[in-house]
């Protein structure tokens, strides 16, 4: 059993389950209590009028985590909204008191994901545990220095991220794609498929 609250943020949906869906997956097997939040819809990013929020959903569900909470910040512009993101995940460091805390990376290449990165690391100051994970826009600079094991996961991962109907056609979410990047991840440490992470800080 795992018993500390994991608080997972995303700017768009995809984000969390791109970067940290298998190890989620994996914690919610084992017990864990996790809330996912995401910062807008995604609308500037699907190429219909598809509902990414449902989309979401559906992939969360798949990985055993039904705690999710999208909101509607403006998609592509979130650097404009930083006080109100800041003001959001402190609400939920209070309501929900997660010892751990998945974000995104400081140096991603699109400005939503950095935004809500500096959001996270002003709200999560007292939180023990700030990890970032990597998506596809934080290539080639991500360079993680904790791993986590997925073997048993990673399937799920990948029937997840099918439910992003939406976003079928980005190279990025194709599945063979998608288990490369954990393999690879796993090289590097010896190990089967693995999600790798960037501690801002790791209170043991």
């Amino acid at each position: 059993m795992v018993s500390f609250p994991i608080l997972a943020i995303g700017a768009h949906p995809d984000d969390i389950e791109l970067g940290c869906g298998a190890s989620l997956a994996k914690y919610a097997q084992a017990g864990a209590r996790i809330r996912a939040v995401v910062m807008s819809k995604g609308r500037r990013g699907a190429l219909s009028e598809a509902d990414r929020a449902t989309e979401t959903a559906h992939a969360f569900a798949k990985i055993g985590i039904t705690d999710v909470v999208v909101y509607d910040f403006p998609d592509t512009n979130l650097t404009h909204s930083l006080n109100e993101m800041v003001a959001v995940i402190d609400e939920h460091l209070r309501s929900f008191v997660p010892q751990r805390v998945y974000t995104m990376f400081e140096h991603d290449r699109h400005q939503d994901h950095r935004a809500v990165y500096e959001a996270s690391v002003v709200a999560c100051r007292q939180v023990p545990q700030l990890l970032s994970y990597e998506t596809p826009s934080s290539y080639p600079n991500f360079k993680p220095t904790v791993f986590e094991d997925i073997a048993d996961f990673l399937e799920l991962k990948v029937a997840a991220l099918q439910c992003h109907r939406s976003q079928a056609d980005r190279l990025y979410m194709q599945q063979d794609k998608v288990r490369a990047a954990a393999h690879f991840r796993g090289v590097q440490v010896d190990l089967g498929p693995c999600e790798g992470f960037l501690p801002y800080k790791m209170m043991l």
